[in-house]
């Protein structure tokens, strides 16, 4: 039927996930938005999304109904496709969760390659099945959150496979989004008597983001970033190091700072080459969003100016949640962007 799109859901056999520490599956569920009228046999190919969750989500929710009152994703995209609004693209939706609910996108010892995953599986997988470019010039990423530091530094360790990059409040600004959380992080880990037992009663719910407190999630959440920041195999709750002291709270320099390493600020000034090739980059967040993750993105914006790289920086009324509906518009920009230098 004209004007409605297509969702094909695969289930990916994943070989670089195969056999990772944590035992998480490496077969994944992989769902591709198809633009209304999309055509196997038009001239021209067509140009690639990737839209990456953030913690503790698989890419698949970016899809599920916003209710009575908001038109769905997809419903927003035959919209703005059908009334030439927005050229007709690919979306795809990865799944890159792990037991804990990070892996952040990146490659560590102790989840696993979740960036070759993504770059060198999910992308030539994509390209092989679709009638797509298949090139970074018309390949780019985006996501919220997690989701955003991913989309974010995905940009500048694999220009080779993505041209175009949007951080919707992506994780950045660490002195003050992993230290700020400490004191209340301790208290929670003491109550529940240590971390194996906070873990094991996060894990005992079959829902545990709809029947815990949100202190324990933000607790298991800032802690299940050690294994994708500070991998130690040695650990066997966490799979990495924690970075700050049980007792007083204090930072542990040498764990701290292999965090502070992954910090996109930080990044930026390692990244320069790559960051220059890139031919678009998006930041955009809430202006009262409560992890100061818009006065991150000031930072990194600030840091691309010092090497004279370009970027969108937008702030919306807004806290950190509750922004999905958005993602119409970020993929039409990208996209906009991605013509006009055609």
């Amino acid at each position: 039927m004209a004007g409605i799109s297509t969702i094909r859901t695969f289930m990916f056999e994943s070989a670089l996930l195969k056999g990772n520490p944590r035992g998480d599956p490496n077969h994944r569920r992989l769902s591709v938005y198809l633009p209304p009228d999309y055509d196997e046999k038009r001239d021209e190919p067509y140009p690639v999304v990737y839209m990456l969750a953030g913690w503790g989500g698989r890419g698949l929710r970016y899809l599920n109904d916003e209710g009575a009152f908001n038109p769905s994703l997809p419903e927003r995209w035959d919209r703005m496709i059908t009334s030439g609004e927005m050229a007709p693209v690919l979306i795809v939706f990865p799944d890159a969760v792990s037991r804990l609910g990070a892996s952040q996108y990146v490659n560590s010892l102790a989840n696993g390659p979740y960036m070759d995953y993504l770059c060198d599986e999910l992308v030539p997988f994509v390209d092989r099945s679709f009638h797509t470019h298949r090139h970074r010039s018309y390949r780019g990423i985006l996501g919220h959150s997690s989701g955003g530091f991913g989309a974010l530094v995905t940009g500048m360790l694999r220009a080779d496979r993505f041209g175009y990059v949007c951080s919707s409040a992506g994780d950045s600004w660490y002195e003050n989004l992993y230290r700020k959380p400490i004191p209340m992080m301790i208290d929670v880990i003491q109550r529940e008597g240590g971390i194996q037992a906070l873990i094991g009663k996060f894990l005992s719910h079959e829902n545990p983001m709809g029947h815990v407190p949100p202190q324990m999630s933000e607790t298991v959440m800032n802690l299940s970033m050690c294994a994708c920041f500070s991998p130690n195999l040695e650990v066997p709750v966490l799979m990495g190091d924690l970075y700050f002291d049980l007792e007083t709270g204090e930072m542990i320099p040498e764990v701290w700072n292999r965090f502070l390493a992954w910090d996109p600020i930080r990044m930026v000034d390692r990244q320069v080459k790559s960051l220059r090739t890139l031919e678009w980059i998006h930041l955009e967040a809430g202006r009262q969003d409560e992890y100061g993750l818009h006065l991150g993105h000031r930072q990194i914006a600030r840091r691309l100016k010092r090497i004279g790289v370009d970027c969108v920086l937008e702030e919306y009324p807004g806290r950190h949640g509750g922004h999905h509906y958005r993602f119409g518009y970020r993929v039409k920009r990208m996209l906009d962007k991605m013509y006009s230098r055609k």
